[in-house]
């Protein structure tokens, strides 16, 4: 539906995409090729002064009149010479633009003059294209076959931009220089390629000694006078004069040249085509990604038509792509916020859902592990007091003490689990304090060394003096106390567990190894997961799969990294390393 708003927007525009579209493209586009058939005669005031001031006893400065009408540029003896000269060098067509008939009253003319004036060569303006109105020049001839109307069409700005044509009326001034027929029918749009494309001579130039004998030979001349409020036009290119713009037309029919418009049907589906490719791309891309583009199709649309336009005098519209490209930008972007905001909002309400879920979990757990605590205490209590007592049997003593171990690890589940509770809560901070990262590791030692000599296990503590860094105490010895537990859990009687300490200039390295079973490269990176366990190891240890996990997230609390390295059969290898310098968390 948003498409279909924006291709009917810019199918509205393509009304208002000519007039100012064309006056534009006019004067911005550069020089345009024209023929050299056509040259101008202008008639100047100043040609018909002396003349003006004999015929009247006016006081008025001829220099001062700006409505001239065109019967102040008659004189029959002046158009006589002017026409003898210029029908002497045969010229291809003469034509008269200013309308001299009943303007100029009773004129009689001579065998001579008649012969002149009606050349069939010289083609004399009406200013009507209707035969019932024709107001008739002097010298028109039986047939009407000398006559070319000069009336013009204006669009209600006052512009001229067309030209009408009609087979059924008198042929325009244009069609008679040019010698086309008059069968043609429409309005077509005028090719302004320009001001001041024609040559253009003055009377007086035409009627001087020395004038150039051929210089009208085989040439369309066009006689017109100077630009006044009575003759001159307003074109697309400013004021024109009347003989200069016919000189366009004249030009236009004679190479072809009329701007050229196709079917309606074709610009409605050239913009159907631009709206599927810029939805496209404002649906596809991000806002900056798809405002490039648009600026970018707007750019070579623009430039597309004018180069058409000038090369090939085809319309293409500019207007109406570009207003097309601002409304749907304005449109789809209105509509990708309000369904970013709509996202937004139900992004937060999942969030609070899933904070809540979260809360609820975390307080199921906690409240069920601390539930468990007490009665385990007291299993333990009363299981101390049984073994104790020596009524009891060897099996009974034996079953007693499973019983305790069994209480004992259930115990550690529920401790780890309130550890990944507490340290996963958004409250949990480190208290950092400056300690000694070798006393942290002989604590945990001289703690597991009972563990260790109850499978005869070599524990050999090979630790470089160091100085004191900032770390967790606790959570340190945690770690330390998880990875060392572990790797005499996992080796075999009589093998050894290694650790060693070093330093650089800005790190601490730990590495604990050990000569136990060793892990599968397949199960090496799950290690790290919450309830992860290897896959060789789930049913010949216990475990809760939660301290490896712990591990790597109180050391990456620190800065710190920790990695493995290890081979079935051959061991395992921890690496732990801590900056000396850490972040305030």
């Amino acid at each position: 539906m948003r498409a279909l708003i924006c291709w009917v927007f810019a199918l509205f525009f393509l009304k208002f995409d000519e007039n100012g579209t064309y006056d534009i493209r006019y004067r911005l586009r550069g020089a345009q090729k024209t023929t050299s058939e056509i040259v101008l005669v202008t008639l100047k005031t100043s040609d018909f002064s002396k003349i003006y001031d004999l015929k009247t006893s006016s006081l008025i400065n001829t220099n001062e009149l700006s409505d001239l009408s065109d019967s102040f540029y008659w004189d029959k003896y002046v158009w006589q010479q002017l026409l003898k000269k210029i029908l002497s060098q045969n010229p291809r067509t003469v034509g008269v633009t200013l309308y001299l008939g009943d303007n100029i009253g009773q004129v009689y003319l001579n065998s001579e003059e008649i012969v002149t004036f009606k050349d069939k060569r010289v083609f004399w303006a009406t200013n009507s294209s209707e035969p019932e109105k024709l107001s008739l020049p002097l010298a028109t001839r039986p047939d009407r076959s000398n006559l070319g109307h000069v009336d013009v069409l204006k669009d209600d700005d006052g512009v001229t931009r067309r030209l009408f044509l009609n087979p059924d009326s008198l042929a325009n001034m244009g069609q008679r220089l040019a010698g086309i027929k008059n069968t043609r029918s429409g309005i077509p749009i005028i090719n302004f390629k320009g001001t001041n494309l024609f040559k253009e001579v003055s009377l007086s130039d035409v009627m001087r000694a020395g004038f150039p004998v051929d210089y009208f030979t085989n040439k369309i001349v066009i006689i017109g006078s100077e630009k006044s409020l009575n003759s001159q036009l307003q074109t697309p290119m400013g004021q024109m004069s009347r003989h200069e713009f016919w000189g366009q037309v004249t030009e236009n029919i004679l190479t072809k040249s009329f701007i050229k418009r196709t079917s309606g049907y074709i610009y409605a589906f050239f913009l159907l085509i631009l709206t599927i490719i810029a939805i496209l791309i404002i649906t596809n891309y991000p806002q900056t990604v798809a405002l490039f583009f648009f600026v970018w199709m707007a750019a070579i649309s623009s430039a597309f038509s004018a180069w058409v336009f000038d090369s090939f005098s085809l319309w293409i519209p500019i207007v109406s792509p570009l207003s097309l490209f601002i409304f749907i930008w304005v449109l789809f972007i209105g509509y990708q916020a309000l369904k970013i905001e709509q996202a937004h909002a139900k992004l937060q309400q999942e969030q609070s859902y899933l904070a809540e879920l979260e809360q609820l979990k975390n307080n199921f757990v906690s409240l069920i592990s601390h539930d468990l605590k007490t009665p385990i205490a007291k299993i333990q209590a009363v299981l101390d007091r049984m073994i104790t007592q020596g009524s009891l049997t060897r099996e009974a003593h034996e079953d007693l003490f499973s019983l305790k171990n069994y209480s004992e690890e259930l115990n550690r589940y529920i401790q780890s689990i309130l550890k990944v509770l507490r340290v996963e809560s958004r409250e949990f901070k480190i208290l950092k304090e400056t300690a000694d990262i070798n006393g942290i590791i002989e604590t945990v030692v001289e703690r597991l060394k009972p563990l260790a000599e109850s499978k005869n296990i070599q524990l050999e503590v090979n630790l470089e003096p160091m100085f004191l860094i900032e770390l967790d105490v606790t959570l340190m010895t945690e770690v330390f106390l998880n990875i060392i537990e572990n790797a005499i859990k996992y080796t075999s009687d009589n093998g050894f567990v290694k650790v060693k300490s070093s330093e650089s200039d800005t790190e601490v390295f730990i590495e604990i190894v050990d000569s136990g079973e060793g892990i599968s490269l397949e199960d090496q990176d799950q290690v790290w997961k919450k309830f992860v366990r290897g896959k060789s190891q789930d049913h010949k240890t216990k475990g809760t799969g939660l301290g490896l996990y712990l591990v790597k997230y109180f050391i990456e609390l620190h800065g710190g990294k920790i990695s493995l390295k290890s081979e079935l059969g051959k061991g395992t290898t921890f690496f732990v390393s801590l900056p000396l310098e850490t972040e305030e968390s």
